[in-house]
């Protein structure tokens, strides 16, 4: 029996979905798509904040009241919860209220970027939510809100690459929402997945090539999503926690290698926002087994990785800086 491996791109959470997945038929590749499509039409419509009948919007719109919701949103703000604490608080789903603030009050593609206004009327807090898991419910602190921008597609990404292998099957394939990829069997028996990274001032200008048979990776970057508030001042959508207004590290853009999408997604943000030497310090204390490829504000290229892996799975015409992990 022939085996293909089969292309198919969709649109959903602002950002372009697409799947590469071996398939045994025509008919499967469409039974295929038809389930991908379903699915991220579904993980849209419960935690985009941006359409008011989501989910997410509900809850939002709920601010101080015990809330019942349903189990994924249960998870992914139980995930959400545990990645605050392990990254001290630089990821936090409570941004929302920050990138508004900011300007970014509508879907990116709707968004005037020359136009955006912003206000200095907000005041910030540590918000805070408690979660029941038994009984699947939370209540988020009176007044705060959720954005959960930060880590929906890559556990959108992840769950997809599970559920495709587990329940249908696919032995290959590659999920890839909107830049944050989980990979698994290689794209043939002999050969690897190549995942392309661009630079974050060119899309077109390809730094460096991920080589994994399994695993993932997510970049993050300050020139992904950039706009101009009403005072011509540029902003971005990875907000600082600690000042509530878009972070002004020295990393322009990261790129992180690992197992799990979600995990690298969070990161690869968290690196953005800390900056090089406080990233660095954070990721090798608890992440010491992902790797990293971090482009500085000044375009100095920066490979965090083991040493063996270099060569093996990092495709790189110059690298600046070397760092090795497992020192």
């Amino acid at each position: 029996m022939q085996q293909d491996l089969h292309v198919h791109r969709c649109r959903a959470m602002n950002t372009e979905m697409e799947t590469i997945l071996l398939s045994q038929s025509e008919q499967m590749s469409r039974a295929l798509e038809q389930i991908v499509n379903k699915w991220f039409y579904a993980v849209e419509h419960r935690f985009s904040r941006f359409l008011p009948e989501s989910e997410l919007s509900y809850l939002n719109s709920h601010s101080g009241r015990l809330t019942l919701v349903s189990g994924a949103m249960a998870e992914v703000l139980a995930l959400a919860e545990a990645y605050r604490i392990q990254t001290q608080g630089i990821f936090t789903p409570f941004v929302y209220d920050a990138l508004h603030a900011a300007g970014y009050d509508q879907s990116f593609e709707k968004l005037d970027r020359e136009k955006a206004t912003t206000s200095d009327e907000f005041s910030f807090s540590l918000a805070s939510m408690t979660l029941h898991s038994a009984m699947k419910a939370v209540q988020l602190r009176t007044g705060s809100h959720l954005d959960l921008g930060g880590i929906a597609k890559g556990w959108s990404a992840e769950k997809l690459a599970g559920r495709l292998q587990r329940k249908h099957g696919v032995k290959r394939g590659l999920v890839n929402a909107g830049g944050d990829v989980q990979v698994w069997g290689g794209s043939s028996a002999d050969e690897p997945w190549y995942i392309g990274i661009s630079s974050p001032w060119n899309r077109d200008e390809e730094l460096a090539i991920a080589t994994l048979r399994e695993g993932s990776v997510a970049t993050s970057s300050v020139w992904g999503r950039r706009w101009k508030d009403s005072q011509h001042k540029e902003q971005h959508h990875l907000i600082d926690p600690r000042t509530m207004k878009p972070g002004n590290s020295d990393v322009a853009q990261c790129s992180i290698v690992g197992d799990s999408v979600i995990a690298c997604e969070i990161w690869a943000k968290v690196v953005c926002i800390l900056g090089l030497k406080s990233g660095e310090a954070l990721l090798r204390k608890h992440c010491p087994r992902l790797e990293a490829l971090i482009v500085s504000d000044m375009g100095d290229i920066h490979l965090f990785a083991h040493p063996h892996h270099e060569k093996e799975r990092w495709e790189i015409n110059r690298i600046d800086f070397f760092h090795d992990i497992t020192m």
